[in-house]
């Protein structure tokens, strides 16, 4: 029997008790919030705020054949064959990041949204790690716009989330799923290029209140809420005079998403350098840039999946410390992330193996 045949099985088994406790979960949870840009000199920035800091940097190869997992077996699952390699920050499992950059330069991030109502079931398949699907298979803001015509996110995503998206060619997007439908900010309609927490219309809306960009309300400075979070970085955004210095711009990032962190909430700071092809990041246990050159790795299917911990004790330049990657580690941190996750924690052990496993129905194509 495939493996993929073996998890659909196993998975059906569980999937009523998954549905139902997502059902009843609560949305509103505390410390969950998080910001992401994109400056001039194309320059991207996300802070990652929540109450875990686990995570792995995984190397995702292109050339991969991959069939989406999905929480209900009766659902289409969308199929693809990677067109490009990523790197990707992944805290619930491989295959599943909350955010990356590709070797076209696409940087996708994910940000909590409370009101997200994700598609219902139509003739397109479905989709759970949307992320991973953009990563794999977009190279510009308008492949990722295109791909609503054929796949859909699945209304079994876990989590409530809208997507911020920026490319190589400097345009940026944010994606949300609003009354079952995408709702696709970009161009004229992003006029400034970031987003936190609420929905874009809210954002701008409240921004337009603001002394600079329309209104004649100070701006909040020491405000962490999303709304004012929003204002604060929209301003920086505003106020950066890019002068070509690479190291200058991504210092001004950082400083951006210092101004928006949300103490010890804050457990990721990441910038990507999408001219360079080079992410940056700090966490909350070490202030100290690591950097990952993704012109550094090798994206080729022929060669094993390579990984290194977010946390690692390393600082700089990461290349020399990537290992092979490791199925029993990737096992214990989606165990331990999902477990110490509270609108997760019910879900059945049962499903975090199929989740663990999943990685084993990919291969080279």
């Amino acid at each position: 029997m495939r493996r993929d045949t073996l998890l659909s099985s196993r998975l059906s088994g569980v999937v009523v008790a998954v549905l139902f406790l997502l059902a009843v979960l609560p949305v509103a949870q505390p410390a969950r919030a998080c910001t992401a840009f994109l400056q001039a000199d194309l320059i991207a920035g996300k802070n990652y705020d929540w109450n875990l800091d686990q995570g792995l940097i995984l190397v995702n190869k292109k050339g991969i054949a991959k069939r989406a997992l999905l929480l209900n077996p009766a659902e289409k699952a969308a199929e693809w064959v990677s067109k490009y390699g990523s790197v990707s920050f992944n805290q619930y499992g491989r295959e599943m990041p909350n955010g990356g950059m590709n070797e076209a330069g696409l940087v996708v991030e994910t940000l909590m949204l409370p009101c997200t109502q994700n598609p219902g079931e139509d003739d397109r398949p479905a989709v759970t790690a949307w992320v991973q699907y953009q990563l794999d298979n977009s190279g510009t803001i308008d492949d990722v716009v295109a791909s609503d015509k054929t796949i859909r996110i699945s209304q079994g995503m876990p989590m409530p989330i809208h997507f911020f998206v920026a490319d190589a060619q400097g345009q940026a997007a944010v994606v949300e799923f609003i009354e079952g439908k995408m709702v696709c900010h970009t161009g004229e309609q992003l006029p400034h290029k970031l987003i936190t927490n609420d929905t874009c219309d809210q954002s701008l809306a409240y921004l337009a209140q603001h002394s600079g960009f329309g209104g004649s309300q100070e701006i909040r400075k020491s405000s962490r809420g999303s709304l004012d979070r929003f204002v604060i970085a929209a301003d920086r955004l505003k106020a950066f005079q890019p002068d070509g210095s690479r190291q200058a711009a991504i210092e001004y990032a950082f400083d951006t998403l210092a101004a928006v962190r949300q103490g010890k909430a804050t457990k990721w700071s990441i910038v990507h350098d999408v001219k360079n092809l080079e992410i940056h990041y700090k966490t909350e246990r070490c202030d100290k840039i690591r950097t990952v050159r993704l012109k550094d790795l090798d994206f080729s299917p022929k060669t094993p999946v390579r990984m290194v911990s977010i946390n690692t004790p390393h600082t700089g330049v990461l290349t020399p410390f990537f290992m092979d990657y490791d199925a029993d580690l990737n096992s214990w941190l989606i165990y331990y992330c999902v477990k110490h996750t509270p609108m997760l924690s019910q879900i059945p052990d049962m499903l975090l193996e199929v989740l663990a496993r999943y990685p084993e129905t990919t291969f080279p194509k």
